[in-house]
């Protein structure tokens, strides 16, 4: 596959077109079409022929930058220059720097939530089953009626797909217990068909994580942690642009694909320093639900938090990069979920590429003109 680098907006939707029929079996008639519909959401473009131009020109990018057309809107790459988005570290460009710091054969100890759960246990705070046969029912039992309110995620699925909160009735009889439990299996399927992804066939149950009230001030239906990227070097374990995760609109769920906020905080004091900011290109200094200043906010017992994860990022000696999600409850910073290829969220939040930075921090950079010659 042949591409030329060009300013010229027709030059780009030619070369676009070529791939996409040279790459017809990836890009089927589904897969254009959830294209068109981010194009669509993205943009105010409504005649057909200019969405058609926009959907080739984002397709254009993600194989010259390596940026999917959710980033390519979310990143601005649409207003900035060839150089300037070359600042930048994209999607696939993180799948090769992930691939050369982490041994792809350990990524289910962190793809996996059962084999993280057994893995990091120490560090959960919280009491974790799996379901998946007529034999757990009775440890099912123990656990609803243990916890009433829990947290359901399917094993082996990210980015918030499928997780949600179940609230039990203290009146339960054995009939509604067996119908929840049933239920909660059958989603496995369900998730997998909706999804596209998936191949275990459990489903997690978690309790509650109760957060400290310090931390749900800002948005509290919401569990309001902290994104914490460690790069091992050697034995230096190197804190990359954390993050805070804060819910918006009610929501259950801190993921930037439901519209929720990400913000950027200070490595060495805690404090949050950028407004926080939607991949809807949204910037907010106060949090426009709750009022609560979101610039300039403390996470309380920082150091702990940094301590904490500089442990985790020293029990596998095969995985050097990861993004580790930690929530502040009254046990301490206790462990969410580790994310085996973690987002570089951050350079939204910043409004710049921070390649050049992640690259000092490893040794090596992408050899390549384009992330696929890798």
């Amino acid at each position: 596959m042949h591409i030329e680098v060009t300013n010229d907006p027709a030059r780009r939707i030619e070369q676009a077109k070529a791939i996409v029929e040279e790459k017809r079996s990836y890009y089927t008639d589904e897969v254009l079409e959830s294209i068109r519909s981010i194009v669509k959401e993205k943009t105010s473009l409504i005649d057909p022929a200019e969405v058609e131009d926009e959907m080739y020109k984002t397709i254009y990018y993600y194989w010259v930058y390596g940026c999917p057309a959710s980033e390519y809107y979310f990143l601005d790459f649409p207003h900035r220059s060839h150089e300037e988005i070359k600042t930048f570290v994209t999607m696939r460009e993180k799948v090769v720097y992930r691939n050369r710091l982490n041994r792809i054969e350990d990524a289910h100890l962190f793809n996996n939530k059962w084999d993280t759960y057994c893995l990091f246990k120490d560090y959960f705070g919280r009491d974790v089953i799996k379901i998946e046969t007529d034999e757990d029912y009775p440890i099912f039992c123990d656990f609803i009626a243990k916890h009433p309110e829990f947290v359901v995620k399917p094993t082996d699925m990210g980015g918030g797909n499928g997780v949600h909160k179940v609230t039990t009735d203290p009146g339960m009889t054995e009939e509604d217990r067996k119908k929840l439990f049933y239920e909660i299996l059958a989603e496995n399927e369900k998730n997998k068909k909706l999804y596209l992804r998936g191949k275990e066939n459990s489903m997690i149950l978690e309790e509650l994580l109760v957060q400290v009230p310090e931390m749900a001030v800002i948005h509290p239906n919401s569990i309001n942690g902290v994104r914490v990227t460690a790069v091992r070097v050697g034995d230096k374990v190197n804190i990359v642009y954390p993050w805070f995760k804060i819910g918006r609109f009610g929501q259950f769920l801190t993921s930037a694909v439901f519209g929720t906020l990400d913000a950027c905080i200070d490595a060495k004091t805690g404090v949050v320093n950028t407004p926080g900011c939607s991949e809807s290109n949204e910037r907010f200094d106060v949090h426009p639900d709750t009022g609560v200043p979101i610039l300039g906010f403390q996470i309380p017992k920082w150091k702990e938090l940094i301590e904490t994860v500089t442990e985790l990022a020293k029990k596998v000696d095969t995985v050097h990069y990861v993004g580790w999600d930690m929530v502040l409850t009254e046990k301490g910073w206790v462990l969410m979920e580790g994310n085996f290829s973690g987002d570089f969220s951050w350079q939204f939040c910043l409004d710049r590429g921070t390649k050049k930075e992640f690259e000092d921090i490893i040794g090596w950079h992408l050899t390549k003109e384009f992330w696929w010659q890798e």
